[in-house]
């Protein structure tokens, strides 16, 4: 599910005994401990050593323990991901890697960190026996020994701010946190644009994992569940214009871009909402009560309240230009709606949610 430009979404022929998805590249440990890698490859992720016991992927590397318990990585060598160079002795017991920070959890309990460095991600953290470590984007969660649950480093979207309680595990995406209780049931903190925080099912589960802006979780029926950012089909949604309808989706033209890009607009003006789709896909492309729009924090850029259907500035709501390859809907927004921020959703045929952020003057 998801995207698939690269391939990095491309079915496997197994088996294997884990796997972890990076940017736009995947990844599969196999039960003799060598990984195999598929997906775009220019920052060679897919070449490793091994043999590993466990491994994380990232925007554009992989980081691993090995057999004799240290970590060894290999991919991207950049600024934001220079920690692939360094080779870290153990013993380890897992590792978590992102864009530009690595975490390690030693058998002790204690946590070793390296890289990116901005809001104490990539530091140390001793003194606290944990047993599950996790890293997000500019932050790190962990499961302590009585089950609790602690994050550090930034914290602007409250993503290092985990709720009360008991927790069996948690996994950070880009900028919010889910955790699995003690009891089955699910929470998630910090960014919630997608609503990847505030939609959150219920039910009981027995694993979760968060991505850029959406998560998914194993549910104790073996069904698996996701919500949240859905602009790629990685929220696995309900087809809506019926079976084989797909599009090809590249992001909102200007004047008009994704989040979370704060777009400034007038209040009360036409705006036009550009995008392409990979070709002329007819004039049904648009889910029914959509596009919609709601209230949203100028801040913090979370909803903040519900999402009600937008209006179309002139009596053609959507237009197709074959020259650019470009449809476009023209937004009538609200004279009501200077000094305010509100989420435009746009929902396709495909089922795929696409999301923008505007600011009204």
């Amino acid at each position: 599910m998801g995207g698939n430009a690269y391939g990095q979404a491309t079915d496997q022929a197994g088996p294997y005994v884990q796997i972890s998805a990076g940017d736009v590249h995947t990844c599969g440990l196999r039960a003799d401990g060598t990984v195999s890698c598929w997906g775009k490859n220019d920052a060679r992720t897919h070449g490793s050593a091994g043999p590993f016991t466990q491994f994380n992927s990232a925007y554009a590397h992989n980081c691993g323990v090995t057999t004799r318990g240290d970590v060894d990585c290999w991919g991207l060598d950049t600024t934001w991901d220079h920690i692939v160079v360094v080779g870290q002795i153990g013993p380890f017991t897992q590792v978590a890697t992102s864009v530009g920070h690595t975490i390690a959890l030693r058998p002790d309990g204690q946590v070793h960190g390296w890289g990116v460095d901005n809001y104490g991600e990539g530091r140390d953290r001793l003194g606290v026996n944990y047993t599950q470590i996790t890293a997000g984007y500019n932050h790190n969660c962990a499961i302590k020994q009585n089950t609790g649950a602690e994050c550090w480093g930034g914290d602007l979207y409250g993503q290092s701010s985990p709720g009360a309680g008991g927790y069996l595990q948690v996994s950070a995406g880009h900028l919010h946190t889910c955790g699995l209780k003690v009891d089955g049931t699910l929470a998630c903190w910090g960014y919630n644009f997608y609503d990847q925080v505030a939609d959150v099912p219920g039910g009981t589960y027995v694993q979760v994992a968060s991505g850029h802006g959406h998560a998914c979780a194993i549910a104790t029926d073996d069904r698996v569940l996701c919500w949240g950012r859905n602009d790629h089909g990685q929220a696995i949604p309900p087809v809506v214009g019926g079976p084989g309808v797909s599009y090809t989706w590249d992001g909102f033209y200007p004047p008009v871009e994704d989040a979370p890009t704060l777009n400034v607009v007038k209040a009360g003006s036409a705006v036009p909402l550009k995008f392409s789709l990979g070709g002329d896909k007819g004039l049904a492309v648009i889910a029914a009560g959509s596009p919609a729009s709601g209230p949203l924090g100028c801040a913090t850029l979370d909803p903040a309240g519900d999402l009600r259907p937008a209006q179309a500035a002139g009596k053609t709501a959507l237009t197709y230009d074959p020259a650019s390859d470009t449809y476009t809907y023209v937004w009538k927004t609200d004279k009501a709606w200077a000094g305010t921020c509100r989420v435009l959703s746009l929902t396709l045929a495909d089922g795929t949610e696409h999301r923008a952020a505007l600011q009204f003057k």
